[in-house]
């Protein structure tokens, strides 16, 4: 898959989900296993933090139906929404500071996790209590 095709649908599908919830804390692609044409979305903000996590997902996967196409959706293997106050979050908003651009990460270690690729888009400090 190309991936401008890719980043460009996901800055307006970024774009919808911050008008829709507000702040991004996190907003990545990570490979899944060591096939770079699968991804798992890792999703942090703080509109989820309150929700339980059926709801949070349906959220999200609402959004991501309503603004990606069929052919990037099927690369998307796993939804993952994690707590902005998740240890692997926090590590990823102090390593990698992204905000209106697009971090490629190859072989790194982050809070014990192992990133064989990754593509991050959002990644910044939650500036609300608790962070």
């Amino acid at each position: 898959m190309d991936h401008e095709i890719l980043v460009k649908e996901f800055r307006q599908t970024i774009r919808a989900l911050k008008q829709k919830n507000g702040p991004i804390s996190l907003f990545m692609l990570k490979a899944f296993e060591y096939d770079v044409t699968d991804w798992n979305l890792i999703v942090s903000a703080p509109a989820y933090d309150n929700l339980m996590l059926k709801a949070a997902l349906i959220d999200l996967v609402t959004v991501l139906n309503k603004h990606l196409s069929q052919a990037i959706r099927r690369k998307i293997i796993r939804s993952t929404i994690l707590k902005t106050t998740d240890p692997f979050v926090k590590e990823i908003n102090q390593v990698f500071k992204v905000t209106n651009s697009v971090k490629y990460v190859h072989s790194s270690v982050i809070s014990g996790i192992y990133l064989e690729k990754a593509i991050i888009f959002e990644s910044h400090p939650n500036k609300h209590k608790g962070s």
